[in-house]
C-alpha cells in the first residue's frame, strides 16, 4: 500500500512546474526509506516516503516467552521549514500499517493468566499491538536542502505520536482455563503496559540525490 501511495505522489509531484527534483533513501527505527522531495518555497519542501521494517524480538511476560514481530508498511508525509542551512523542524504523518504481533510460550509448561498460573502444554496466547493507521509526526533534522544537483547526506531525529491498541487471543484451552473474565483482566494490563509509549522515536540516516 505503501509503495502505491508514494507512486500517487511521485506522479502528482512530476505534474508541478519543472524543478530539480530529489530522491533519497535511508535507514532507522522506522524502517527503510525511499522517497522523494521537492522544495516548494524558499524556506518549505515537502518529501513523501515508503518507510517499511520487519523486525522479530523476543520477551519475557507472566512467565511466557513471547517471540514477536515489528512490523510497519507506511507511506510518510513530511513537510519541512528551514532554519538555516540544512538545520529544519519537519511536521507530517506516518499513513499505513504499524504493529508488533507474536505467541506466547509456556516457559515452565505453564502460563500466567491475571496473577494465576494455568496449565499450557500444547496451547498458546496471541499478543498484538496495534498502532493506528494515520499518527501525526514531529521532529527536526538536517539535510534535504542542496541548492545544486549531486549528492547530500540527510538525518531525521523525531517521533511518531499516537498510543496502541493491545488483543490477547488465548487458544481455546487457555480460554476454557482461565475464563473469560480472566482474560479480559490480563488484556486490561497488556494495555495499561502499552499505554505507556504514547510516542514511538524515529530515528533516520540516508542519502538523497537532487537532480
Amino acid at each position: 500500500m505503501a509503495a502505491s501511495l508514494l507512486l500517487v505522489g511521485g506522479t502528482l509531484l512530476s505534474v508541478m512546474p519543472a524543478r530539480a527534483m530529489e530522491v533519497f533513501a535511508g535507514l532507522g527505527t522506522t524502517g527503510l526509506e525511499v522517497g522523494i522531495g521537492d522544495r516548494i518555497g524558499g524556506a518549505m519542501g515537502l518529501r513523501m516516503s515508503a518507510e517499511f521494517l520487519d523486525l522479530a524480538r523476543d520477551f519475557e511476560r507472566n512467565g511466557a516467552t513471547y517471540d514477536t514481530r515489528l512490523k510497519f508498511s507506511s507511506l510518510g508525509v513530511y513537510g519541512d521549514f528551514f532554519l538555516a542551512g540544512g538545520f529544519r523542524v519537519t511536521a507530517g504523518a506516518l499513513l499505513g500499517t504499524r504493529k508488533a504481533s507474536g505467541d506466547a510460550v509456556a516457559t515452565n509448561g505453564t502460563i500466567t493468566i491475571n496473577g494465576t498460573s494455568y496449565p499450557a502444554a500444547g496451547e498458546n496466547v496471541a499478543a498484538e499491538a496495534k498502532f493506528p493507521s494515520a499518527a501525526p509526526y514531529v521532529g527536526i533534522g538536517w539535510g534535504h536542502h542542496q541548492p545544486a544537483s549531486g549528492m547530500n547526506f540527510y538525518a531525521d531525529l523525531g517521533v511518531v505520536i499516537g498510543k496502541a491498541d493491545a488483543k490477547l487471543t488465548p487458544s481455546a484451552g487457555i480460554l476454557a482455563a482461565a475464563g473469560a473474565g480472566n482474560i479480559a483482566a490480563e488484556q486490561a494490563n497488556l494495555q495499561e503496559s502499552v499505554d505507556k509509549l504514547k510516542a514511538y522515536p524515529a530515528l533516520k540516516l540516508g542519502f538523497s540525490y537532487k537532480f
